[in-house]
């Protein structure tokens, strides 16, 4: 006891405990992320990027860049902090959604990655179905194959999605949009869908005046695919598609945009990638806004499961009125 504490008849206070640690043993689900980011990494440089040199084509520069970014991505993960070490965001007021806990380094490493996972999934998936659908008819194979193909798309991109926000940064379900809403967004949902239907409809006309020479090769493809298998193809694009394509656009990319940017630029930028990542020019224009329109509704809802709905009901009468035409 000091002189003054003696004086005083006050007992002394202990120091105060140190600050927590942000050092110490990473969780073995962030070891598992890190393996499965070095091996994608390692399987796109080996086996797309070394062998491309053989016949090289100027696009094939992505193929070493998207390696580059996954080894990268590895070595930078070695120095993530123990998840444990990180303080939770507590929750926001209003019922407003809390900051995602990824960041644009799990969003850039998420594309190359979703790519060689997708591939990797095809070259297993593939060679199985076909074994399986031998002895049917050649319309049948494709269609088995175009589903196997998409599945597998889908699944590259939510196995990544659950590597890098889920593994190593310890999101949720609920982080990637997978809350309760208020029922009234079911109706709100359906009119949404039918006015989205007609906006693109508009705009895709405007597309065509803007590119005359374009072709819609989404509606010649869905129709060689799947040709009379029109139960198979509205599960695809009525049911995996809008499950998958929220998860990663609106839950994981928009999510992580309106983390770091204004909620209004946000849409906008994911509704653009939601668009690109179609590869049609014909439809951009049209899927740009459908993409604004879905995370308007996310950001409204506070909820996946309103998008999930209008996506779905938005792809039903495409989906058939592609394979009931005669022509596209």
């Amino acid at each position: 006891m000091t002189q003054a504490n003696r004086a005083s008849g006050v007992a002394p206070q202990p120091p105060p405990p140190p600050p927590p640690s942000l050092t110490g043993r990473r969780t073995l689900g962030q070891d598992l992320a890190r393996f499965f980011i070095y091996a994608e990494g390692g399987v796109l440089l080996l086996f797309v990027a070394l062998p491309s040199l053989a016949h090289p084509a100027p696009l094939d520069v992505l193929a070493f860049v998207g390696a580059a970014t996954l080894i990268w991505g590895g070595f930078r993960m070695r120095g993530d902090p123990p998840r444990s070490s990180v303080p939770a965001v507590p929750p926001q007021p209003g019922g407003a959604r809390r900051p995602v806990p990824w960041d644009w380094t799990d969003v850039v490493m998420f594309i190359p990655g979703a790519f060689i996972g997708a591939s990797l999934l095809v070259s297993i998936a593939i060679p199985i179905t076909d074994s399986l659908t031998g002895g049917a008819s050649s319309s049948a194979r494709t269609a088995a194959e175009s589903f196997v193909q998409q599945a597998s798309f889908y699944g590259g991109g939510l196995f990544n999605v659950w590597l890098l926000a889920g593994l190593r940064r310890g999101g949720t379900l609920q982080d990637l949009g997978f809350r309760r809403f208020d029922w009234w967004w079911l109706p709100v949902a359906v009119v949404v869908a039918a006015l989205t239907w007609v906006l693109s409809g508009w705009l895709q006309i405007a597309a065509q005046h803007l590119f005359p020479s374009a072709q819609n090769t989404q509606c010649t493809s869905v129709k060689n695919d799947y040709s009379h298998y029109v139960v198979l193809a509205i599960f695809v694009v009525s049911v995996m598609a809008p499950l998958a394509e929220e998860t990663i656009f609106r839950g994981f990319i928009y999510g992580w945009l309106a983390k770091v940017m204004p909620a209004g630029l946000a849409v906008v930028i994911s509704g653009a990638f939601f668009g690109a990542v179609h590869g049609v020019l014909l439809l951009f224009i049209p899927l740009w806004a459908v993409g604004i329109v879905l995370a308007l509704v996310y950001r409204g809802s506070n909820s996946l499961w309103p998008g999930v709905t209008v996506h779905a009901l938005f792809n039903l009468p495409g989906i058939i009125a592609i394979l009931s035409s005669t022509s596209c």
